[in-house]
């Protein structure tokens, strides 16, 4: 998420709203970007402002202001998190940093801090229709299964249609039918489970994870959402250990769980934990050019919905371009200086802000040498 640095003045817990630079007193949990005091103050939480002002109304003070709409989340410490942009197609609410796995690649902080209440605040804050797409992510989501369901349950209530939610989770929580079946009650929702299997090996799946026992889990979760005709997208974070096996993994996928709506193989976010065991997990996607396509062709052979997400086209092979995806964030995506004049730019990944590192092997488009 975007951060705002600054000062804050009577604000003594997290205060959640919407950004306005217009006093609009029907506006719902508004935070109000003003030089000034306003006459009228119902329904208002607090200012944003480039210099302190006489009130007892709560104030954050800085001379960058977040843009006008979105909902940011204020903290006594001074920062100014941006948590929902209506302009943004990558919206989710992130309920915890807690996970009952150790990823060696994941990019997540390794804390023991809970958002429930702040995911609350923002469904409060948005209107029925900025609901209807909602990711849901982590950490784990699914550790506190009363409060995963508490918040599907109050943005099933509030949308005025069915709206889609898509749940982030590594699926082990899902290992017990009752979870599931809790899940599948909420009716009013067109919820979609997006679950990383890093591969057909149960040793290598589980040595990734760092949770042995992982892949049995993980496999048992997904066939208790088939029972329940759940939505399913199996998620492939490409690293050193797994990418000779994507092609066994899509045959693993065809044959033991052809109920999965979507593949996706996703580059890797050079963040986190992933930086620290670069020397263990880290690859140049020109490295896995040729496996990648492979397991595209066989997804496309055997009619299975993929796409290849996080990697700019210039690192993949052309035959397959048509697959890839503009999935990076709107927050942590960034284009290199090569990149400015690269005919495809407008429609591409580009890639991770976040990332301490980038391939050597991004360039223009039109400089690629034919297949």
């Amino acid at each position: 998420m975007k951060t705002i640095k600054g000062k804050t003045f009577n604000i003594h817990k997290n205060i959640t709203g919407r950004i306005c630079y217009k006093n609009n007193i029907f506006i719902k949990n508004r935070i109000l970007v003003s030089g000034g005091l306003p006459l009228l103050r119902f329904g208002l939480k607090a200012i944003i402002t480039n210099k302190v002002q006489k009130t007892s109304i709560p104030q954050f003070v800085s001379d960058i202001f977040p843009d006008e709409n979105t909902i940011v989340n204020i903290t006594s410490d001074g920062n100014c998190n941006e948590l929902w942009n209506s302009k943004s197609k990558h919206n989710a609410l992130y309920l915890t940093d807690r996970c009952n796995s150790r990823c060696i690649m994941c990019p997540q902080p390794d804390n023991k801090n809970s958002y429930y209440d702040i995911c609350s605040a923002v469904i409060d804050t948005l209107t029925p229709a900025e609901l209807d797409y909602t990711g849901i992510t982590g950490g784990e989501p699914t550790l506190d299964m009363e409060i995963l369901l508490n918040l599907i349950n109050k943005i099933s209530q509030k949308s005025k249609t069915k709206p889609f939610v898509h749940i982030l989770t590594n699926g082990r929580k899902l290992a017990d039918i009752e979870n599931v079946q809790k899940l599948a009650e909420i009716k009013n929702c067109d919820i979609t489970f997006g679950i990383p299997l890093y591969s057909p090996v149960s040793e290598e799946h589980d040595f990734i994870t760092g949770v042995r026992g992982s892949f049995c889990q993980t496999i048992k979760g997904l066939y208790n959402l088939a029972k329940y005709r759940q939505k399913i997208e199996l998620r492939v974070v490409i690293l050193r250990q797994n990418y000779k096996n994507l092609s066994d993994l899509v045959e693993f996928i065809y044959r033991n769980l052809p109920f999965t709506v979507n593949i996706a193989f996703m580059g890797t976010e050079y963040h986190g934990r992933a930086e620290e065991n670069y020397e263990l997990v880290g690859i140049d996607p020109n490295e896995y050019r040729v496996e990648l396509f492979n397991a595209i062709r066989e997804c496309i052979r055997r009619d299975m919905n993929t796409g290849i997400y996080n990697l700019p086209y210039c690192l993949v092979d052309e035959r397959i371009e048509d697959y890839c995806r503009d999935s990076i964030s709107d927050w942590e995506k960034t284009y290199l200086p090569q990149c400015e004049n690269c005919s495809k730019k407008t429609s591409c990944s580009g890639v991770f802000s976040t990332s301490f590192i980038h391939s050597e092997n991004i360039r223009p488009y039109s400089t690629l040498s034919p297949v």
